[in-house]
């Protein structure tokens, strides 16, 4: 867990409201010690009540726990945070026996890991909620929230939020589950779960091998340091190590380069670009201090699944939305990726403004921001304030409680770090929110342009073609894209010299010194700065394609033998031969259609594959089962029998 982090606080005398809660319209959460006090590390045993009979009814402390009645393991959390007097926790669910449980609470898919987010410093109770928000609003995932009270050992602490704690997990960062013998070959590619922060005992980190923003302060080394999350530090292996070092080693080196954002050497081949957006806009738009420094996370999933590193999930955003009086924190105007401020402090990875002034980058920020504003605009200042004003409701009981437990935190004479302002009243704390989203608004709209360039690249694929050397192919370019929007030229470019691509009208010419497969990208610019790269295509120049004749022309799935199985049988499917890395899924269901077993979930090339499926695995009765093939738009389904 998070180690005390010396950081200079001002806080004036204040003495702690005395509260006892007897019933609530929220969730109510009953923590007992037995006696012990809570550790920063390692967690201590203690039992959960939860408390919540939903549908806005009232909870009375007495009541019978009906969502949660067991053991925890619980600790204090966190980091700046530890200094306030309303501490954070992080549980554990566990059974009787001490072993970590998966169980669904509040409405929250079945896990055993959460936070107890205190949410001292942000009196608005909602920065963090608004934000994950935010982010799931994008089709991103973010940790799911709650709010409750909580009443530890007799002591009521106040407004809580029930937050799913950062693992992998297919209802949380979904990605392949790493194990200890996967230390080869595509296996080896994923998932990691990474984080950007300070390092506490017994984390597995690596450094930077390049300074941060500001490389000589004198309270921070110079590189950034990247803590492995996941694998856990006492399961990873050396070879799983090398690799993702050796991975963001890759990618930082690449920012270094002059051809840093070269089409086919620069970051983009490191990046989902894409994702990387979605996270910029959340961040630049609720203004987070610790942005891209601090809490940040990042993840990569196994090659055959998405090869791209992806910034996020979204965390820790309590000092945001112009909470804090440091970093230029409290202004609506300024980009966060921009800021020079934090010379002393833990500073950004040099990267982070790099890839921010990139046009290519900075162009999708602009559409996919202007887009946003044409369909659900999750950014629209009165969707937020509607929002707001629904939690407003919610809690607006509770808040009057929490802040008699904590009535230093309305105390005009009080500082809380690192508050920019000092407000009397809860009613006034949500105007300023209110007021400081909507000059944000603006402020983005202004500064990320409405005349971006677009072109709506189209999903690559590779193309066989019969080429005699000395003559050209033509190919019409609406193969490649669709629509166009404020650009000045476009072309394709190769890394291989021996290939030549030019554009002529509506079509795209290509010609060769020689045979064999070639890669090539569209380019396009805008008034001579590059603003838009497409995806990778690929073509195959040969002078015939016997080899490639003998490939499947269609997609087949059977049964191979034996039929019925007993007690294994051979799963066979085709793929045309001209497809090229369709996503192929293969799975066996039983007659309720219930997963049993996923054999196959991958991207694949045209050919012919064949899987063994044993029965005795998953201790199947006799009778009728389903294997069912997804491979890109093509499904098929059919029965298997097995017979014991």
């Amino acid at each position: 867990m998070k180690k005390f982090c010396l950081i200079l606080l001002f806080f004036s005398i204040k003495l702690f409201g005395q509260v006892t809660l007897t019933s609530s319209t929220l969730p109510i959460i009953i923590i007992d010690t037995n006696g012990q006090t809570i550790p920063d590390e390692p967690k201590i045993t203690a039992n959960l009540k939860i408390i919540d009979k939903g549908n806005g009814q009232r909870n009375f402390v007495n009541d019978p726990p009906n969502v949660y009645d067991g053991k925890i393991g619980i600790e204090i959390r966190g980091h700046s945070s530890q200094m306030f007097p309303k501490k954070q926790y992080g549980i554990e669910l566990r059974d009787n026996a001490g072993n970590d449980i998966d169980v669904s609470i509040l409405g929250f898919p079945a896990e055993s890991d959460f936070v107890l987010n205190a949410t001292y410093t942000d009196k608005s109770l909602l920065r963090n909620v608004i934000a994950y928000k935010l982010g799931n609003d994008l089709g991103r995932y973010a940790t799911r929230t709650k709010f409750f009270e909580l009443i530890i050992n007799n002591d009521y602490k106040g407004i809580y939020i029930l937050q799913e704690k950062i693992k992998r997990d297919k209802n949380r960062v979904n990605i392949k589950k790493i194990e200890i013998a996967d230390t080869t070959g595509d296996a080896l590619t994923g998932g990691y779960i990474l984080k950007i922060d300070r390092i506490d005992p017994g984390d597995k980190y690596f450094n930077s091998q390049y300074p941060s923003v500001f490389p000589n302060t004198p309270s921070k080394p110079s590189p950034i340091s990247y803590i492995i999350e996941y694998p856990k530090a006492e399961d990873i292996q050396p070879a799983q190590y090398n690799y993702i070092k050796n991975f963001i080693n890759d990618f930082e080196t690449s920012l270094t380069k002059s051809t840093y954002n070269d089409p086919f050497e620069g970051y983009y081949n490191f990046i989902d670009i894409d994702a990387w957006v979605d996270y910029f806009l959340v961040s630049e738009f609720t203004k987070a201090t610790d942005a891209y420094r601090l809490s940040a996370f990042l993840h990569k999933d196994r090659n055959s699944i998405n090869s791209k590193l992806i910034f996020g999930p979204l965390w820790d955003y309590d000092l945001s939305f112009g909470l804090a009086d440091y970093g230029d924190g409290w202004k609506e105007s300024g980009w966060v990726a921009q800021n020079n401020t934090y010379e002393g402090l833990w500073s950004p990875p040099f990267w982070i403004k790099k890839i921010f002034n990139d046009p290519v980058f900075f162009n999708k920020l602009a559409r996919r921001w202007h887009t946003l504003k044409q369909q659900s605009n999750p950014f629209n200042p009165e969707t937020i304030v509607r929002f707001i004003d629904a939690n407003n409701i919610l809690i607006a009981e509770a808040v009057n409680r929490n802040f008699s437990r904590w009535p230093e935190l309305f105390n005009p004479n009080a500082y809380i770090w690192p508050n920019k302002n000092r407000f009397t009243n809860y009613n006034d704390e949500l105007l300023y929110l209110k007021s400081w989203i909507a000059k944000r608004f603006d402020w983005i709209n202004s500064n990320l342009p409405s005349d971006y360039s677009y072109v709506e690249w189209k999903q690559p694929g590779k193309r066989w073609l019969i080429y005699q050397i000395g003559k050209t192919v033509k190919l019409p370019l609406s193969i490649f894209y669709g629509e166009v929007k404020n650009v000045s030229s476009l072309q394709f470019v190769s890394k291989d010299p021996n290939a030549n691509f030019s554009v002529l009208g509506d079509s795209l010419i290509i010609s060769a010194s020689k045979l064999g497969e070639f890669t090539f990208k569209g380019v396009v610019k805008k008034n001579n700065v590059v603003v838009s790269i497409s995806p990778e295509y690929k073509i195959n120049l040969a002078t015939n394609i016997e080899t490639e004749s003998k490939l499947p022309t269609k997609f087949e799935l059977f049964q191979n033998y034996p039929n019925p199985a007993n007690p294994e049988t051979n799963i066979k499917y085709t793929i045309p031969g001209l497809s090229d890395n369709l996503f192929v899924s293969l799975k066996i269901y039983d007659p309720l259609g219930n997963e049993i077993e996923t054999l196959v979930n991958e991207y694949q090339k045209g050919g012919t594959y064949n899987y063994s499926f044993n029965t005795l695995k998953h201790k199947l009765s006799s009778g009728v089962y389903f294997y069912r093939l997804q491979a890109g738009n093509y499904v098929d389904t059919k029965k298997l029998m097995i017979l014991k």
